[in-house]
């Protein structure tokens, strides 16, 4: 049952990849509307730099534009083509860690997740000028528990999925003193409230 339970928590939690991919949904969000206004009907996508999460740029900015009826072709279909040329740069793309608190003093220990997007795109034209170049940028931040951050930073080979966590700072020897502090005064008041 307890297995059971865990797995329907965790599938409520995104996990980071997912957290990067509503990054980068939210920096492209008013790229189509741009490349309308220039009538791209055809576009050929180049994802620009070394990145290793270009493939998910990549593939969040083809269904984009596949939804806004824009075609896309991941390579020059051939050399008398007419399709526009549109450079995708990421200049950031991370899912770090922020502050680690607790709702209550002896409630669960939750991190803040924050996943950022930064990109630089530039139209081309067929005769190979300039028509369009835009930086845009992203941002989705939650909570989670600190105990499920292992199973949601995804590949170790993606390390701009799992960023570093911040040290424990609370916890220590106040911890076990607050709580004994707490616990105790839950046992004084309700035998003292018996005893009256």
């Amino acid at each position: 049952m307890y297995t059971i339970l865990m797995t329907v928590l965790l599938a409520l939690a995104p996990s980071n990849m997912e957290l990067a991919e509503d990054a980068i949904l939210q920096a492209l969000q008013v790229l189509p509307e741009n490349l309308s206004s220039y009538n791209a009907d055809e576009i050929l996508i180049e994802i620009i730099g070394e990145h290793s999460g270009n493939w998910l740029i990549e593939q969040t900015i083809s269904s984009i534009l596949h939804e806004k009826g824009i075609t896309v072709f991941e390579r020059v279909p051939d050399s008398s083509s007419s399709s526009m040329i549109l450079n995708i740069r990421p200049m950031e793309l991370v899912v770090e860690y922020g502050d680690v608190s607790r709702s209550w003093i002896i409630g669960s220990k939750r991190v803040e997740r924050i996943a950022n997007c930064e990109l630089s795109s530039t139209l081309i034209d067929t005769d190979g000028s300039i028509l369009l170049t835009i930086r845009t940028s992203g941002e989705a931040v939650d909570r989670i528990p600190w105990s499920d951050v292992e199973v949601l930073n995804g590949s170790e080979e993606w390390n701009w999925l799992s960023g570093e966590l911040p040290e424990n700072r609370d916890g220590g020897i106040l911890e076990p003193i607050i709580v004994t502090g707490v616990v105790a005064s839950l046992v004084y008041l309700f035998y003292s409230s018996r005893a009256e």
